[in-house]
């Protein structure tokens, strides 16, 4: 049996009236606010799903981390389904756009998990008695999947932020939010993919001019060699330690990123603030919000769809090159 038709048919479950989605829209919302950090992209994208909310759906049992990594599948189809601390009630087609959001495509074409496509995943979940969506109900949970990521993504940073759990891991995912904001222009045609996009670090201009009084090697010279040092000779070491050596040396790639562009795109993003009239990314936020800038919607877009831009560049350029 194909992929697609086992785990949809681990979908179909029934139960009681779960959270409405414009409950679910003002919690994110909520989640942002919390965070204290204006981001005009997840902005753009929730006010797009206040917008063009589905009907309800049928009242169901929702997993909630109903993906690729979570599935135990074998030669004799769906073995198990692991994970289950999220689970609770609603509409059960938010597990069909989880499964499907882009995050955990792993950069495959395939939309629905890296592994199968929307056709045979809906004709699988009709065959196990559910009612599958239609495209823009799916879009939309698609959508929402990709904000709700971006904002746990920035949950699990606080952990390491705010919370003193000292882990890499943790403090890395913070640095992928900009990926889902990317990934949220993109399914709403703000943004396409860019194939020639490429790593700085790639280009030889790693290295940074020394400061008297200080020698070389040069702060960024030294990056390199500490994740040089992580990814020859810590990463040949036992798994857990070499898969935290490989997102060390991650995290070191953006130092090295953020050290070289940095400054220029901070002038570049404090110009296109003061070019729409805002003060900060705040007052953008705002504007996005409330709809004052909507007869510029044009050059709000491209203004975040810029600043997007820059941070993905020092974050993980590889992405931009990913379609949606």
């Amino acid at each position: 049996m194909d992929a697609p038709l086992i785990v949809a048919k681990a979908l179909v479950l029934t139960g009681v009236r779960g959270v409405p989605e414009r409950c679910r829209i003002a919690q994110a919302a909520q989640r942002l606010a919390a965070f204290a950090e204006p981001r005009p992209a997840l902005e753009i994208g929730l006010r797009w799903l206040a917008e063009h909310r589905p009907a309800e759906g049928r009242d169901g049992l929702v997993h909630g981390d109903f993906r690729t990594g979570n599935l135990i599948v074998g030669e004799d189809g769906l073995r198990g389904v692991l994970d289950w601390e999220l689970v609770h009630r609603g509409d059960p087609r938010e597990d069909l756009g989880w499964l499907c959001t882009k995050a955990w495509r792993f950069g495959s074409a395939l939309p629905v998990g890296g592994f199968g496509t929307r056709d045979d995943l809906m004709a699988g979940y009709a065959d196990g008695g559910g009612t599958p969506p239609d495209q823009a109900t799916q879009h939309w949970w698609e959508l929402y999947g990709t904000v709700r990521w971006a904002l746990l993504c920035r949950r699990q940073a606080a952990r390491y932020l705010a919370e003193g759990e000292r882990s890499i891991e943790l403090a890395v995912l913070g640095r992928r939010v900009c990926e889902q904001e990317f990934d949220v222009l993109l399914a709403l045609g703000h943004a396409a993919a860019l194939p020639g996009a490429s790593d700085p670090l790639e280009h030889g201009h790693a290295s940074a001019p020394v400061t008297a009084p200080h020698d070389r090697p040069s702060g960024p010279e030294l990056l390199r060699a500490v994740r040089d040092f992580l990814t020859s000779e810590v990463a040949a070491s036992e798994p857990v330690l070499a898969f935290h050596a490989r997102v060390a040396a991650n995290a070191l790639r953006i130092a090295e990123r953020e050290a070289m562009l940095a400054a220029g795109h901070g002038r570049d993003h404090r110009a296109r603030l003061a070019a729409l009239g805002c003060a900060d990314d705040a007052a953008l936020c705002a504007a996005i919000r409330d709809g004052s800038m909507d007869h510029r919607f044009d050059e709000v877009v491209a203004a975040v769809r810029a600043m997007t831009v820059d941070k993905l560049t020092v974050a993980n350029p590889g992405h931009l090159t990913r379609p949606g």
